[in-house]
């Protein structure tokens, strides 16, 4: 069997990527099967060691590829996987899934719908065709699926991410006065808006604890321009920065961390802009696995992973996120209440669940 997988996102090395590489894992332990990857970029099979997932290097084959040339080779596929924040490329793959992260196109916005006709008018029906080539489309949450439904005119099934700790969720010696936020540095349609979590902080300066800020940062300019806005905005204070962290420091951090912040879509009109907001939110779910208790901004799929006062704690603006935080730390008996139930909640979402689901969805019928 010859199957095929597109990411043009690789490079990003965040929880779509996840989502994929644990997909890809999946398909090079099939027996008999050969497997593509198409990417713009050469990948880096090391590098996806952070994201807890491990693929051979040698156990697949890399195609620095397009969207007309994932068309044009997906002709001699059993299975195109393809994975996109629009409309995929059109597949001619006996079986053909999209993975939708999110549809950022706004087709109901005036601009759109002119591009839309314009198109119609030459002749151009690049769009319908390409959807109507696929079999299943796949989304992350609830959430995802609406917007999905209303921008490209889709069903798609919700599979949610895999969830697993990096590595062992319990602490050694305790969990320490830390605050943790897992996220990607930079500034665009998906800020983490790790200022607004700076600016909370500083108002529980005074309680001596601590603020660790990890995730990903890419060469460009304006992200080591955001980095410095970040670290002038932090002073003073005990703010961290794990900047292209390790696996073993992630999980050196999830296993000491008692609280998790998340601010992405803080500021966001979730009509006018939804794909800002989180589509799940990963980190969350893997913080709750590991024990530490989330307080979250409830935009997108965040409403989705945290249950408010159940399994953890929403808040709408920075003053309400310290207020919230100052409430779990004076009343340890309520935050212990929390954590295990989130810890429970989180299970659900394991990565043999996804693998199952994956081989029921996606591999077995093309295997019959």
């Amino acid at each position: 069997m010859r199957v095929g997988l597109h990411n043009p996102f690789l490079a990003a090395l965040g929880g779509g990527e996840k989502y994929f590489l644990s997909i890809l894992a999946d398909a090079v332990r099939l027996p008999g099967v050969d497997v593509e990857l198409y990417a713009p970029q050469t990948p880096d099979p090391a590098a996806w060691e952070r994201l807890n997932v491990r693929v051979p290097a040698g156990a697949f084959t890399t195609v620095e590829a397009d969207d007309a040339e994932v068309g044009a080779r997906s002709r001699d596929l059993d299975l195109l996987v393809a994975f996109t924040n629009d409309v995929p490329p059109r597949s001619h793959a006996r079986r053909s899934v999209a993975v939708v992260q999110f549809p950022v196109v706004a087709r109901e916005r005036p601009a759109a719908r002119l591009r839309a006709a314009v198109a119609t008018l030459t002749g151009r029906r690049r769009a319908p065709a390409a959807l109507r080539s696929y079999d299943l489309f796949l989304v992350y949450s609830e959430f995802a699926r609406g917007w999905t439904r209303r921008r490209l005119g889709v069903e798609a099934l919700v599979l949610p991410p895999p969830v697993d700790p990096p590595r062992a969720a319990e602490p050694v010696g305790g969990r320490g006065r830390e605050i943790l936020a897992v996220g990607r540095f930079f500034r665009g349609e998906h800020d983490k808006r790790q200022d607004v979590l700076i600016s909370a902080f500083r108002q529980l300066h005074a309680l001596d604890w601590e603020l660790h800020l990890l995730g990903g940062a890419d060469e460009r300019p304006q992200t080591s321009d955001r980095l410095a806005e970040l670290r002038e905005l932090a002073g003073d204070l005990p703010v961290h920065f794990h900047v292209n962290a390790s696996g073993v420091e992630l999980a050196e951090r999830y296993a000491s961390a008692s609280l998790f912040w998340h601010a992405a879509g803080y500021g966001v009109d979730p009509n006018r802009a939804p794909e800002r907001l989180e589509h799940f939110g990963i980190s969350t779910a893997e913080a709750m696995l590991c024990g530490a208790v989330p307080l979250v901004f409830p935009g997108g799929g965040q409403a989705e992973v945290v249950q408010d006062g159940v399994t953890g704690v929403y808040w709408h603006a920075p003053p309400e996120l310290a207020a919230g935080t100052r409430a779990l730390i004076a009343d340890r008996a309520r935050t212990e209440v929390l954590r295990a139930a989130g810890r429970e909640h989180a299970r659900r979402w394991g990565r043999e669940r996804f693998g199952a689901a994956v081989r029921e969805l996606v591999f077995e019928p093309v295997e019959r």
